[in-house]
């Protein structure tokens, strides 16, 4: 019986020998129907298709189009937390601290509306006395509050807009509406280089290497957890010049 140990071996590393190859070839094998989706939807200028799983498009007149490629590495997943609940807290707070300044502003200036006035007249700079003095810091002071109130609603709105954009389109089910600034979760990232032959505008084929940015939303809420699709949010061409650039 032991002398049977070393053929089972070799013949065990001859089918690990031959496996490795094909699994060597299923990499990507996951990102290869979006890839080829995204390239295909890219070509024809379908943008309809291409709002429904991609925030970036390589355009055929200015870039060209994809003929064929190859996935070669598809990285490791990164995962870092969504702050959507936070951040759409501070959206609303910001807002009513602006309408509860605006609220004391207006009642400020009905109680005092000649004086406002002949304030808002003479400026922020002037040297006025007594009461008007009095009326001057306080209108001046609302309104650089009013400013700042107005910038930070702003900010609050970016930030909310630029993390649940690419949310809202992994997880997007038109047969149910989701409110994604009710969840938690994470926002999980994956970085393929893709070998392609790109035919240029002037009908020229030459090889390019891109980096593909993929991205999909893991939701956590008193629902239920919700699994988002991968969202294609970065294109790269390798070849490109530092600071160029692309989609």
């Amino acid at each position: 019986m032991d002398r049977l140990r070393p053929r089972v071996s070799v013949l065990l590393a001859a089918s690990l020998t031959t496996l490795i190859p094909l699994f060597a070839g299923c990499s990507g094998a996951a990102e290869q129907p979006i890839l080829n989706q995204f390239f295909t939807a890219s070509r024809l200028r379908d943008n309809t298709t291409l709002d429904g799983f991609s925030m970036v498009a390589l355009d055929p007149q200015k870039q060209g189009t994809v003929t064929s490629f190859s996935i070669t590495n598809v990285s490791a997943e990164q995962r870092k937390p969504l702050t959507l609940r936070s951040l759409a807290k501070a959206h609303d707070d910001a807002k009513a601290e602006d309408t509860a300044l605006n609220t004391r502003r207006e009642t400020f200036q009905q109680a005092n509306d000649e004086a406002v006035q002949r304030v808002v007249k003479a400026g922020r700079t002037a040297k006025l006395k007594g009461g008007d003095a009095d009326v001057q810091a306080s209108w001046f002071k609302m309104l650089d509050e009013g400013i700042e109130l107005s910038r930070k609603v702003a900010d609050a709105r970016r930030k909310l807009a630029t993390e649940s954009a690419m949310v809202k389109m992994s997880v997007a089910d038109p047969r149910n509406p989701i409110d994604v600034a009710k969840y938690d979760g994470e926002l999980v990232s994956k970085e393929v280089t893709v070998n392609a032959t790109l035919r240029q505008p002037n009908g020229e084929t030459s090889p390019h290497t891109y980096m593909i940015t993929m991205q999909r939303a893991l939701l956590k809420g008193e629902k239920g957890d919700i699994i988002g699709r991968w969202v294609i949010t970065s294109l790269k061409d390798a070849a490109a010049p530092a600071g160029t650039k692309t989609s």
